[in-house]
């Protein structure tokens, strides 16, 4: 899949702020910022559109605090010689599935809920064989397939904040999906884009990141970060749980409806009150570390455009608003909105 103006691009499932349909608008101000060859930082990279975008051109580092993104950035950042073939396929999973004492996870805590039981099995068992891989790398890109898979047949509204009741009209026809056909589907479908840069991929605190000496040496190289924080009071680790799960497949405790894992994440770009603290720290650390910065944002996010524009002027000598209108989709209700997608730059001589 590429835009309109070939970039490298990688559906691995619809997520809440995925920048993947504005990547025409935001990757060529980038690349006009980042001469070729010069390092890139994805800070909070989700599933890795942008960053995949500049990965032939650029050397990149990419972070996010969820473990999936960190698995899905070895599959799509770090990786740079693994295509599954059929007989991979074939040879690494399908040769491999059977029931195995300690992958039966997502039957014993998710049947009938987001997905079927034997939908359930299928994500049991093929975890299991991934489990049997040696290489991270295939790891990775076979967990990416199945987070596909997983969001491809879930019976929920786009995401895993809830799932849907027994008697929605919809419940039948998405309990006959097959996981092993979507999970063989994206791997075979997808040519992946290699590099010849040393790309990294972390799943750490973004302050950490920037600012513990054991990162430093990552950060050599890298001239611009761009930012995708939340812009509303929604929590990602509410709404792809799940997705955490089954990366770490640690048997979590779950409560509430939704059967949310204990140790869910809580960004403080969710909160208006504490929002501003944490733009007002990135930009401030970029600019003493010597590196121009680029923020995604909505204009209708909780800070508003004027007062993010007031903390980059702060640290930055040119900051320029960028601005582009969109149709978004909200997931699970049905209703497009019209909204502009807001990018921020800031550079220093």
């Amino acid at each position: 899949m590429t835009t309109s103006v070939d970039y490298p691009t990688s559906y691995v499932m619809r997520y809440m702020g995925s920048k993947l349909r504005l990547l025409d608008f935001i990757v060529p101000i980038l690349e006009a910022m980042l001469p070729q060859g010069e390092g890139f930082l994805d800070l909070m990279a989700g599933t890795h559109a942008v960053g995949y975008a500049l990965k032939p051109n650029h050397p990149i580092v990419a972070n996010d605090i969820q473990e999936y993104s960190r698995v899905i950035g070895l599959s799509r950042i770090v990786n740079d010689s693994f295509s599954p073939s059929r007989t991979d396929i074939q040879k690494d999973i399908f040769d491999r599935l059977m029931p195995r004492p300690k992958f039966h996870l997502f039957e014993e805590l998710y049947k009938d809920t987001y997905f079927s039981v034997g939908q359930c099995r299928d994500i049991d068992q093929i975890r299991g064989a991934i489990s049997q891989c040696r290489s991270p790398i295939r790891r990775a890109v076979y967990l990416t397939a199945l987070i596909y898979a997983m969001g491809y047949c879930q019976s929920s509204p786009g995401h895993f904040a809830q799932y849907m009741p027994k008697d929605h009209p919809r419940l039948k026809s998405l309990r006959q999906l097959s996981i092993r056909e979507a999970f063989e589907k994206k791997l075979l479908e997808n040519h992946l884009v290699f590099s010849d840069y040393d790309n990294q991929v972390f799943a750490v605190d973004y302050r950490r990141l920037l600012t513990a000496a054991n990162y430093r040496k990552a950060l050599t190289d890298v001239k611009l970060v761009y930012i995708d924080p939340p812009y509303s009071e929604a929590q990602y680790s509410r709404f792809y749980h799940l997705l955490e799960t089954v990366v770490k497949y640690d048997y979590p405790e779950v409560s509430h409806k939704g059967l949310y894992r204990g140790d869910r994440f809580q960004s403080n770009f969710g909160y208006k009150a504490k929002a501003p603290e944490e733009f007002d720290f990135i930009a401030a650390t970029c600019s003493k570390l010597g590196m121009n910065l680029a923020l995604s944002y909505s204009d209708r996010g909780l800070v508003p455009i004027d007062t993010l524009l007031e903390i980059a002027r702060r640290y930055y000598q040119d900051v320029t608003l960028h601005t582009q209108q969109y149709r978004h989709s909200m997931q699970g209700r049905g209703v497009l909105k019209d909204l502009h997608e807001v990018l921020i730059t800031a550079r220093n001589d």
